[in-house]
C-alpha cells in the first residue's frame, strides 16, 4: 500500500489552455490563432478544505480552491494561465466539455501563483 503511494505521488495530469496570437501570411491575409488545451504534465492536486488564502504577487490575499503539486524542474505556467487538472490523461477535444460532465476533471480555473521551490514546483487555482 504506501509503495504504491511513493510510486504515484503524482497521480493526475495537468493541463493549460494556450491562445495564440493571429498572424498574418505573406499576401497580408489575416490568419486564426491556434489555440486549444496542451498536457502540461503530471501533478497531485489537493482540495483547499480549510480557506487557506495565499499573498498573489500584486500583494492581494486571496482564498484559493486547489493547490496542485508538480515535479521539480516542470515550465512555469504564468498566472492567469486557465488549467484543468484531469484524473487520467485526455484528448484535447474532451477536455472540458465531456469531462467535466463525466467527473474526470478535479479542478479548474485560472492560475494564480506559481512557485519554483527546492523540492518541487506548487501552482494554487
Amino acid at each position: 500500500m504506501v509503495t504504491d503511494v511513493v510510486s504515484r505521488q503524482y497521480p493526475h495530469y495537468l493541463y493549460r489552455y494556450e491562445a495564440g496570437e493571429a498572424t498574418q501570411d505573406e499576401n497580408g491575409s489575416w490568419q486564426p490563432a491556434s489555440e486549444g488545451w496542451v498536457l502540461h504534465g503530471v501533478c497531485r492536486e489537493e482540495t483547499n478544505g480549510k480557506g487557506t488564502q495565499i499573498q498573489a504577487t500584486d500583494g492581494r490575499f486571496i482564498t484559493f480552491a486547489s493547490l496542485v503539486q508538480l515535479p521539480k524542474g516542470t515550465q512555469r505556467v504564468p498566472e492567469g494561465t486557465l488549467i484543468a487538472v484531469a484524473e487520467m490523461p485526455l484528448e484535447p477535444s474532451q477536455l472540458l466539455e465531456e469531462a467535466k460532465a463525466a467527473g474526470v476533471i478535479r479542478v479548474s480555473g485560472d492560475c494564480l501563483k506559481f512557485d519554483n521551490g527546492r523540492l518541487h514546483c506548487r501552482i494554487w487555482v
